[in-house]
């Protein structure tokens, strides 16, 4: 496989990436993530990983194989990002007690013939949650980098009444989704892992 660059900080993708056993370098891409007026959630998440791609594929001194991604929680039709400080991520919380929301993640593959792109959706649901609950997380490092200002694979995997759909695009990678895009470049094969 030529050599990858994921196009992210996160360690929650880079802990996906490793169970697939690729081996990639990190590029961490330094771009304006503002929605534009009016831009519909769908059409903001795969813009933001395109833009992600681009921007750490041109900044390569040669042609590389580029991975980004990005994550968004929706929640009738608001897209909620990370939270800028507790009282924000508090505020995010209360908003998700007890409603089922989206999570969206656009992948975007940039390889020096194509880009790849795909989009994943998953609906979580939360419990009913209360103040207290949401306070004491909030006291937790959890909340503070992640859209939704929630880990489901950390504390607030307690707030979860049910997932439809792809448990790793909540984490922000949907791995199964991403074996397809590779596929498709002919970027990974199982039997070569």
């Amino acid at each position: 496989m030529r050599e990858l660059i994921l196009a992210s900080g996160s360690s929650r993708r880079h802990s996906l990436l490793n169970q697939l056993g690729l081996r990639y370098c990190i590029c961490v891409s330094n771009i304006d993530e503002c929605a534009m007026v009016g831009e519909a959630p769908t059409e903001y998440v795969c813009r933001i990983a395109g833009i992600k791609a681009l921007a750490v594929y041109e900044s390569l001194p040669v042609s590389k194989v580029v991975l980004a991604a990005d994550t968004i929680i929706t929640l009738h039709g608001e897209i909620i990002g990370k939270p800028q400080n507790i009282q924000h991520a508090k505020s995010i919380l209360q908003k998700l007690s007890a409603v089922e929301h989206e999570v969206i993640t656009a992948l975007c593959l940039k390889t020096q013939d194509n880009d790849y792109e795909t989009m994943v959706r998953t609906k979580v649901k939360f419990r009913q949650i209360n103040n207290s609950e949401i306070d004491a997380y909030c006291l937790t490092d959890e909340p503070y980098d992640k859209a939704g200002a929630y880990a489901i694979q950390g504390l607030a995997s307690s707030f979860v009444e049910y997932i439809s759909g792809s448990y790793t695009n909540v984490m922000g990678l949907p791995l199964s989704d991403l074996c397809s895009l590779l596929k498709q470049a002919d970027l990974y094969n199982f039997d070569d892992v």
